[in-house]
């Protein structure tokens, strides 16, 4: 999608003056060169998916008197934004192993109620199904850009390739480079960006580098394809698109995330058969076409063996649904000495001489925002969208309000040393739960009452401070929390709306948020009784 006032505010820093050099440029001041004042504090957020949204619109809703002079700009490798939810380039499919620009596929449809999943105050369209596809969530974020008027602060097509720390743990400036293409007449012209800023704000995802777990044996069995079958593969879910691709083949799908699900759910019925490896306790989705297996233990040159003991000969595919690595490789060497990236690190968050990912795990953040490396003033750099297993969007807020009003005000945070034994006092939590803090990573197990209470818990804390007005309400509305919990429930609701070809019933007159939250009352009311009457699923949290 072109967006033309976005373009053309997207080329004004290369047409100004003599700033232009072809093939390597080196603004020190966009801002600057268009408004004719120097910025007061400079500030670049990383992506333009769920939460460089957040973070751009929650920064530019200070009041004015706070951000007067601000520089804020957002810069985004892909052509429009939308994060995850923009599908690959028209007529590109994944090459392995190059990696796609997203994990999207065609027939991906959301797992939890949209109403859930919003901005806050910012609805999907009215008739949106309740569990929409994939277009519906990358229109709802393009909506988003253009009902705020953020473009005048979005580069698309802009890649942030390194971005170094000039300074020490009190102050100091932020060395970008940025890779561009930059339309130019009927042609598109290449740019390096150099510059400055304050501050950076990084919130371009986590799910871009697959984890792929290694096992033995595997190049042995990739190389010894039976005569007369389709060529043996192990691929990762990232490079999944089309079930028809496993029509008649025997297919072992390894996970039990959102897209292993998905990918059972829809290969199963084509497959010859179709496996599911689970850990213990993992349960397949309901009505899956599939046979379990435990984890696999290790390849031969003619099977795969799981852990007790069994085998399988026959099998064509794999598709590994086995989750994502935390990597920032601009702020990685070679690029960046930033972040240390080892899987394998000796350090913790109170030793960390910088800050580090386990690759699980990013470290030491407070909050899993501001870092807390001793490298960095703590304001230096912030995360939006680390959290795992949590509603985006409106956590996307949460943390970018916190964010935002931090920057305008550096004395909101406790001294470091504060923020650290917080941190520890975190993880000493997990272990005494019995689990390891750097294994767990970024993830919140605690269900969604976790994740909600820890929006509730930045912004109770904002209000706390004086930072914005305390109205005596949760974050996080009850509607909300009920809807998520709720979701296995609504969704079998709506799939039996869908089966009655009952939608435009149910989704007539609503709109507001107030509407859809009564929509989804009603809906698991509906379902809870016929489930009751006809004796299935009788929990509605199965």
């Amino acid at each position: 999608m072109v967006h033309i006032g976005q373009l053309v505010l997207s080329l004004l820093p290369f047409s100004l003056g003599n700033q232009e050099l072809l093939g390597s440029t080196l603004l020190k001041s966009e801002h600057a060169a268009i408004t004719g004042s120097v910025a007061t504090k400079s500030i670049a957020i990383v992506g333009a998916g769920s939460g460089g949204l957040a973070a751009l619109k929650s920064i530019l809703d200070l009041p004015e008197e706070v951000r007067a002079g601000w520089e804020v700009e957002l810069y985004e490798q892909r052509r429009d934004v939308g994060g995850v939810w923009l599908p690959d380039p028209p007529g590109e499919l994944p090459d392995p192993p190059e990696l796609p620009e997203t994990p999207l596929y065609p027939l991906l449809h959301t797992n939890t109620p949209h109403p859930t999943m919003t901005y806050p105050h910012f609805t999907f369209p009215p008739g949106t199904s309740l569990f929409p596809s994939w277009e519906h969530l990358w229109r709802y974020h393009v909506d988003y850009a253009d009902h705020f008027d953020l473009w005048p602060h979005i580069h698309l097509n802009h890649t942030l390739v390194s971005a170094e720390w000039r300074g020490d743990n009190t102050t100091g400036k932020w060395e970008i480079e940025v890779h561009a293409q930059v339309a130019s007449g009927s042609w598109t012209e290449d740019k390096v960006i150099q510059r400055t800023f304050d501050h950076l704000v990084v919130a371009n995802g986590h799910n871009h580098y697959p984890y792929i777990p290694t096992w033995n044996g595997t190049d042995a069995w990739l190389a010894n394809t039976p005569p007369g079958a389709p060529s043996r593969e192990i691929l990762h879910s990232i490079y999944y698109r089309y079930p028809e691709k496993y029509t008649n083949r025997t297919v072992v799908i390894v996970g039990a995330g959102a897209s292993a699900r998905d990918a059972v759910l829809q290969v199963g019925p084509l497959a010859r058969t179709a496996y599911q490896s689970l850990s213990e306790g993992s349960e397949p989705p309901p009505d899956a076409q599939v046979i379990i297996k435990p984890h696999i233990s290790h390849f031969t040159n003619d099977s795969i063996v799981f852990i007790d003991g069994s085998s399988l000969t026959d099998v064509d595919s794999l598709i590994l649904g086995t989750g994502y690595e935390f990597r920032v490789p601009f702020l990685s060497p070679p690029f960046s000495s930033v972040l240390t990236s080892d899987a394998h690190t000796p350090y913790n968050s109170t030793t960390a001489p910088s800050l580090i990912t386990n690759l699980r795990y990013i470290f030491p953040l407070h909050r899993q925002i501001f870092s807390l490396a001793p490298t960095l003033p703590s304001t230096a750099l912030a995360f939006v969208g680390l959290p795992v297993l949590i509603a985006n969007a409106p956590s996307d807020i949460a943390q970018s309000l916190f964010v935002a009003h931090a920057l305008a005000n550096a004395s909101l945070l406790p001294p470091r040393d504060a923020m650290l034994r917080e941190l520890v006092a975190h993880e000493d939590l997990l272990r005494g739960k019995g689990l390891d803090p750097y294994h767990v990573g970024h993830r919140l197990l605690g269900g969604d009452t976790e994740a909600q209470d820890y929006q509730d818990n930045l912004v109770e804390y904002l209000k706390k401070h004086g930072a914005i007005p305390d109205d005596g309400e949760k974050y996080v509305e009850q509607w909300r929390r009920a809807g998520r919990t709720l979701s296995r429930l609504l969704a079998r609701g709506w799939k039996r709306v869908e089966d009655l070809d009952e939608q435009a019933r149910w989704l007539d007159g609503v709109e507001t948020e107030d509407e859809w939250a009564q929509l989804m009352e009603r809906l698991a009311a509906w379902q809870e009784e016929w489930e009751k009457e006809h004796g299935e699923s009788a929990s509605p949290y199965a």
